[in-house]
């Protein structure tokens, strides 16, 4: 007899198992949003994904236990050029989320950096920008940071 394999399940059914009301429509709207700017996603984890433009890593996002996250700016040659690039009310959003934690296990450790002309300690080297179930003018403005790094990426190519 031969086995049936059993398809993967796509990012909006594990969303749907994972999360509810506005968290669960926010998620499937960034989602759509990934797909309707070209930018691919690929699963890290079974409930995690990372997000690419042109083979290069522009960010990742998760869904577990009824909340969803996003981080932004691993790749340090697309965080080099952050500076060009976000200003005015978006530069103020990326400054209030700096992950300045301990560390995490991932990472192993943080370090003080400076990031938009302004010192951070203990800065997270995975989740620089970390956003935790971002709705209204967090979500726009984390779609716009996918924008700003197909920039970059463009820019750098």
């Amino acid at each position: 007899m031969s086995e049936v394999k059993k398809a993967k399940p796509t990012i909006e059914e594990i969303a749907t198992s994972l999360l509810y009301g506005d968290k669960l429509e926010n998620f499937l709207d960034f989602n759509r949003f990934l797909k309707n700017n070209k930018v691919s996603k690929s699963a890290t984890a079974p409930t995690a994904w990372a997000v690419r433009y042109k083979g290069k890593m522009i960010g990742s996002f998760r869904a577990f236990n009824d909340s969803w996250m996003l981080s932004y700016f691993k790749n340090e040659e697309l965080f080099s050029k952050i500076d060009e690039y976000v200003t005015g009310e978006l530069k103020e959003f990326v400054l209030a989320n700096i992950n300045t934690a301990p560390g995490c296990k991932n990472c192993g450790g943080a370090e003080n950096k400076v990031i938009l002309r302004q010192m951070f300690d203990r800065v997270c080297r995975c989740h620089l920008v970390l956003l935790w179930n971002p709705e209204g003018k967090a979500l726009e403005y984390a779609k716009e940071l996918v924008l700003v790094n197909k920039s970059i990426v463009d820019d750098i190519l």
